[in-house]
């Protein structure tokens, strides 16, 4: 394995070094001259979440992909608590960082433009990652079950854990992406997204808003949007999969999405009810 994966599996297994690196790389920053030499880079989670689904897919192109579910869920896990951090708190762990080597590499970070750069270049990685992940989340072809081979990514554990990256990463930023996410993006394309997707994003969009870190303004965006989102999204989706989970006809079966039919009519109602 490549070194972002063998990182998780060294953690999956207990290994304390592995742990140790995870842990380190979810909290910190760290400052990058030597594999450019003469053009700085910081490493952080944001880059270590792209190598890792990089290798994930890479690794399931492959002939015969080894079984990546548990790496890929841990990954998930870990990305929602990074997640939980807002982009401000970022820039200042990424300011801790160059504070730490200017000693070291004084010569390197002489211009102020150097760190705005590297401060500009981790909120595009921050930002391209939740794309990926909503790309993911968002895939029909995820939530099949008829599928000759099975993505990592189509765990279900995974899954709504990314759901919740998406809506951490929302809820986080401020009541503007909130807004952004469902009224310009779910609700008007309800009817071309996994049902599944929709009510566990509105689920963990609303238990991320109820933490003690909810920037101020968001519950006030999310109360204003809630009719049009039980209106438009959860109560349909709901209706059809309580209809769904008793045997009747549904929208769920010409989409295909369900992966255990009945079974997933019921965690999509759990969820719309939560």
């Amino acid at each position: 394995m490549s070194h972002a994966l063998s990182a998780i599996d060294l953690a999956l297994r207990g290994d304390a070094g592995g742990l140790s690196f995870l842990e380190r790389t979810a909290a910190i920053y760290v400052l990058d001259a030597a594999t450019t030499p003469g053009k700085l880079t910081t490493y952080g989670w944001w880059n270590f979440l792209n190598d890792a689904l990089n290798e994930v897919e890479r690794y399931e192109a492959s002939s015969s992909p080894p079984d990546l579910g548990s790496h890929v869920r841990l990954l998930a896990t870990i990305t929602r608590r990074v997640a939980r951090r807002p982009p401000s708190s970022d820039r200042r762990l990424i300011g801790t960082c160059l504070a730490n080597a200017s000693m070291s590499h004084m010569h390197l970070l002489a211009s102020p433009e150097i760190g705005q750069f590297l401060v500009q270049n981790n909120d595009e990685m921050r930002e391209r990652n939740m794309g990926r992940i909503a790309s993911i989340v968002f895939d029909f072809s995820f939530y099949r079950t008829n599928s000759i081979r099975r993505s990592a990514f189509s765990d279900p554990v995974a899954l709504e854990q990314f759901c919740g990256v998406v809506a951490a990463n929302a809820v986080s930023t401020g009541p503007d992406a909130v807004k952004y996410l469902i009224a310009d993006w779910i609700v008007p394309s309800i009817e071309s997204l996994p049902p599944y997707a929709v009510v566990a994003m509105m689920s963990h969009i609303s238990i991320e808003a109820m933490g003690k870190g909810c920037p101020v303004g968001t519950k006030a965006v999310i109360q204003s949007l809630l009719e049009t989102v039980l209106k438009k999204a959860v109560g349909p989706l709901m209706t059809d999969a309580l209809r769904e989970s008793d045997g009747g006809y549904s929208v769920l079966e010409i989409r295909d999405t369900a992966p255990s039919g009945a079974k997933m009519s019921q965690r999509i109602a759990a969820l719309s009810f939560r």
